[in-house]
């Protein structure tokens, strides 16, 4: 009789212990951060913005002092298209506030971060600064060529605009929302998790979605795994895992969705029960687009002819490597939700 799962190597078991054990060090960092929102959020993707950045670098065939060069300069507009918005969303407040900008800081539904993120907006000044100094580097040095400069680029343009998506998931809820959080810093962490916990239940419902299509992958792919998607990019991706982690997504994403509309806490006010429709249609759209995360990513690494962007997640490779999946599946999302707000008028309820 032909066996209809496959035979797990010890070193399989070994990275699959890895990987678990990796996950849990994240979940314990990670979780918290996106619980109490606010700064705490902020931070950590100031972190994951930094360590992405010098991944980009790293990935490339870059050597000496121009890699060096290269690093600074990545880190530092990368930081600055994201964070931009910031002073730009804000600017009439910093001017009035002065110097007590962030000591008398306000915590309510128009606060600092909700002005700054609630769009997902990018400087086009930046942006052309950004290729004007890229073009000039490939003037003038010569292992810099076109391909590096169309590759820091669009990398990070990509990276960009998917950390400002995660930053438009975890703080828009705010706006959408009629409610407001006190102004005393010290009830900010109860009424945070206890009361305006729904804050953090869209971007959860993203990262759900996109954990679990993952997870499913992974584990199908490895019990079940024959047929293969794209050797040339992705070696390890059978079609059995790409189903695996589709159902595990869909069911994971929607079952949440279910469970806080039931509750009376929708993710969004015009994703109750009755307009469950929209959803299902984000959840099936989810693993899709985050599975082009994925293949866009190790086509990356495939032409540098690199396995991952940096070792720093044992078992999982670099930030890159981890957030990959997240941050298409995170634009998605984002863009979905602004041309319901501001197409069909649905979010205040309007539908």
């Amino acid at each position: 009789m032909k066996k209809i799962t496959n035979d797990i190597s010890s070193s399989a078991k070994k990275s699959m212990i890895t990987r678990i054990i990796t996950a849990i060090a994240l979940a314990i960092v990670c979780i918290p951060c996106l619980v109490l929102g606010s700064w705490w959020f902020f931070g950590l993707t100031v972190l994951v913005t930094f360590i992405g950045a010098f991944e980009i670098v790293k990935a490339s065939s870059l050597k000496g002092l121009i890699k060096i060069l290269i690093y600074f300069i990545t880190i530092v507009f990368a930081l600055a298209i994201i964070y931009y918005s910031l002073y730009k969303n804000n600017s009439t407040a910093l001017q009035e506030m002065g110097s007590q900008a962030f000591t008398k800081f306000q915590y309510t539904k128009d606060d600092f971060l909700v002005k700054s993120f609630s769009e997902i907006d990018v400087s086009a000044m930046l942006i052309t600064f950004m290729c004007a100094v890229y073009f000039m580097i490939s003037f003038a040095a010569e292992p810099f060529n076109i391909a590096y400069v169309f590759y820091f680029i669009s990398m990070i343009i990509v990276l960009a605009i998917g950390v400002k998506s995660l930053l438009f998931l975890r703080y828009s809820p705010f706006k959408y929302f009629d409610e407001s959080l006190p102004t005393t810093e010290k009830s900010l962490l109860l009424t945070n998790f206890f009361k305006y916990g729904q804050s953090m239940f869209l971007l959860l419902y993203v990262i759900i979605g996109t954990i679990m299509n993952d997870m499913g992958a992974y584990f199908v792919g490895l019990l079940f795994g024959k047929h293969k998607m794209n050797e040339r990019i992705s070696p390890k991706k059978t079609w059995e895992g790409f189903v695996g982690g589709v159902v595990f997504s869909l069911i994971s994403s929607i079952t949440f969705a279910l469970i806080v509309a039931a509750l009376g806490k929708p993710i969004l006010p015009i994703f109750d029960l009755s307009h469950l429709y929209f959803v299902i249609i984000i959840s099936v759209l989810l693993p899709l687009v985050a599975d082009i995360g994925d293949f866009v990513f190790s086509s990356v690494k495939r032409s540098f002819g690199v396995k991952d962007f940096s070792q720093l997640l044992p078992g999982h490779g670099g930030v890159l490597d981890r957030i990959d999946s997240l941050i298409f599946a995170g634009a998605l999302v984002s863009g979905l939700i602004i041309f319901i707000d501001r197409v069909l008028g649905g979010l205040g309820g309007a539908l």
